[in-house]
């Protein structure tokens, strides 16, 4: 049985056609693009995702209402605490709404959540503590759209609370003077995927459009300066690049290339990016940096950072950001060095649908990390477990194509203290005596709804092309396509019948040289991590991306192998 599952596109060949023709593409652009479910009325915009494209802000509901109440405050003095969350799309959320009400006059104060003494999200003791340090009016950025408690109690001591967010909200609403979500009923479908600081800049943008409308005079902001900080949250909080998403990413990565705030130019140099500015250099350089602070320290130390005046302040925290990160990756290899040895005494890994560890001396900052790692390396849903102060089981939990962790879990309920996510990450806490219990209906459970050979991992594939299709022409529309990432991945192709014309050992563990397919066209390749000792026999099908290897500030197109069939 081969190792993963090619999933073709279905898209009809005539729909492969009309966007052919409405977008001037090739066909295999063309075949991107329905991979994507764009319509051919939508080529145009989706290959060219301009800022004028981005809707009216006040189309947000409440968006308009937040924008009156931050001015009220502003012109009259009163002091906004602005309240947000410990990760990437909660910082650069809090960083942007204080940047843009500061330079209106506003009196702004900002609290940032710590992961293990405050716990997640809006609470009780966070609004008590600011009515308490006179503030007036707290605005809530990435939280606060379950927190009905907590808003009750806001209202209670007579503290104004505006609450914006973009996570699912339960079934009662906070009481808030304004409550911003895009997952409530009303906002356009294009806008229903924004990050948490995608939504602080809709609340922003309305912000400037009522202040224009109402000719209240306050500081010059370019909000495009912004799209910086909405670019590094979007992508960290692996929303999908499309519609406005896209739009903000594509133009936020040419901000954030300026490097024009020290702290991000600190953070690329230590962090050792360079231009062109990629999704990827926020995946897996940026973004792990920033949300390092969080998981190991004071999530403070990253605000400080995007907000930093100088080039010494800036410089003195992106290493302390770095040592973090350094912290973390070594805790986290110790957390899985562990969840490997569990693993390993599971027994044959072909029976089961699970995996479900638990270390108490595991650091909460990392069992999120630790469980993607798990699912990604088994393709099976992984719960990580650790202890928390009072001893009961705490941690986090991913899942694979095809099943809804929350639904999931609610079938465990009985098992579970709390619970709470989304389909593919929750989180959820347990007492120590129900985990053998949590075990055996965790994986009976997805027993029910999948077989074993459901939980291979899937290649999406937009099509078959032949190696002559893939001309200067694609590889300069393929950057039109850009930003990938969720949502929007990087295509894959396949072509059939493949004969490697070279076969040369690149670095100590990958292969490249070029291929040719049966109309003779011939490309260079790399396969990471493949030597070519470990290559199957020729002829081969062949899944694949293709790129541009940018290089000594050439730019040469090829294939990067995801996967190879043998036809021998």
């Amino acid at each position: 049985m081969d190792e993963h599952v090619w999933v073709y596109d279905a898209t009809p060949e005539q729909k492969i056609k009309d966007i052919m023709e409405a977008g001037g593409v090739t066909r295999a652009t063309a075949r991107i693009l329905a991979s994507r479910n764009i319509p051919p009325d939508q080529v145009e915009s989706f290959l060219k995702p301009t800022l004028n494209r981005l809707a009216d802000p006040y189309l947000l509901p409440g968006t308009k209402a937040a924008a009156e109440r931050l001015w009220r405050a502003v012109r009259s003095g009163e002091r906004i605490l602005i309240h947000g969350d410990y990760d990437t799309d909660g910082i650069t959320a809090t960083a942007l709404t204080s940047w843009v009400l500061r330079q209106h006059g506003a009196t702004v104060g900002n609290f940032l959540p710590h992961r293990i003494d405050d716990g997640y999200g809006l609470t009780v003791e966070s609004v008590t503590k600011a009515a308490e340090d006179k503030w007036n009016l707290m605005l809530t950025v990435d939280c606060g759209i379950t927190s009905v408690e907590a808003a009750e109690r806001a209202r209670e001591i007579g503290l104004d609370l505006i609450i914006t967010d973009h996570h699912m909200p339960g079934s009662e609403l906070p009481h808030a003077v304004a409550v911003v979500d895009p997952k409530l009923p009303g906002a356009p479908v294009a806008i229903q995927d924004l990050a948490g600081v995608g939504v602080a800049f809709k609340v922003c943008h309305a912000f400037l459009k009522f202040g224009r409308e109402n000719g209240f005079e306050g500081g010059e902001v370019d909000l495009r300066e912004g799209l910086d900080l909405v670019a590094l949250g979007t992508v960290a909080d692996i929303v999908p690049l499309l519609d406005e998403n896209r739009i903000l990413v594509r133009n936020g990565l040419q901000t954030l290339a300026r490097q024009h705030r020290p702290g991000i130019h600190a953070l690329c140099e230590i962090a050792h990016t360079y231009d062109p500015l990629t999704t990827g250099d926020i995946t897996y350089r940026l973004a792990p940096r920033l949300n390092a602070a969080g998981r190991m320290g004071d999530p403070g130390d990253s605000l400080r950072l995007l907000e930093a005046d100088s080039m010494v302040e800036a410089t003195s925290l992106a290493r302390r950001l770095d040592e973090y990160n350094r912290e973390r990756q070594r805790i986290e290899e110790e957390a899985i060095q562990g969840a490997e040895e569990q693993i390993s005494s599971f027994g044959d890994m072909d029976e089961r649908r699970t995996l479900v560890v638990a270390g108490a001396d595991w650091h909460q900052g990392v069992v999120g990390i630790v469980a993607s790692r798990l699912t990604r390396r088994y393709h099976r849903p992984a719960v990580v477990l650790t202890r928390d102060s009072s001893g009961v089981w705490v941690g986090s939990s991913r899942s694979v194509r095809g099943l809804n962790l929350v639904e999931l879990l609610e079938r465990c309920g009985g098992t579970l203290i709390r619970f709470g996510g989304h389909a593919m990450a929750a989180g959820l806490s347990l007492e120590p005596s129900n985990l053998p219990l949590f075990r055996e209906q965790f994986e009976s459970t997805i027993g029910e709804v999948l077989q074993i050979e459901d939980l291979r991992s899937h290649i999406d594939v937009c099509g078959e092309v032949s190696f002559s299709e893939l001309d200067y022409r694609f590889f300069s529309e393929l950057e039109k396509l850009e930003p990938f990432g969720h949502g929007n991945p990087e295509p894959v192709f396949v072509t059939r019948d493949v004969i490697p014309d070279k076969l040369i050992p690149a670095g100590r563990s990958h292969t490249r040289g070029y291929v040719r397919d049966t109309t003779g066209a011939s490309i260079p390749y790399i396969a990471f991590g493949r030597t070519p000792e470990t290559l199957p026999p020729p002829p081969w099908d062949l899944a694949f991306t293709p790129q541009l290897n940018r290089y000594g500030g050439q730019s040469t197109p090829q294939v990067r192998v995801v996967d190879i069939r043998s036809l021998a």
